[in-house]
């Protein structure tokens, strides 16, 4: 293997979902987190987490908060904290 992460193909990023959903929603509990906030802390690859947290986003168990500056993360919240 050389110097490269291994990515995983979608197939299987996506059958891991449901799992990883519960891993990204309990990272969240302890408060907003950015993709690379999340990744880090589910020791998983910044692609991936994406996909999960899109995923939760399109089907309202997440959602962004407003960005400070246009060049921002985005940070993500369960929505289930929202007001």
């Amino acid at each position: 293997m050389t110097g490269k992460a291994y990515l995983r193909n979608l197939g299987e990023v996506l059958r891991d979902e449901l799992y990883e959903r519960d891993r990204v929603a309990a990272a969240l509990r302890g408060g907003p987190k950015t993709v690379p906030e999340l990744a880090a802390a589910l020791h998983a690859p910044a692609p991936e987490v994406t996909k999960w947290v899109m995923a939760m986003r399109r089907y309202g168990r997440v959602r962004d908060l407003p960005k400070a500056r246009s060049e921002d993360y985005y940070r993500y919240q369960l929505a289930e904290e929202t007001p």
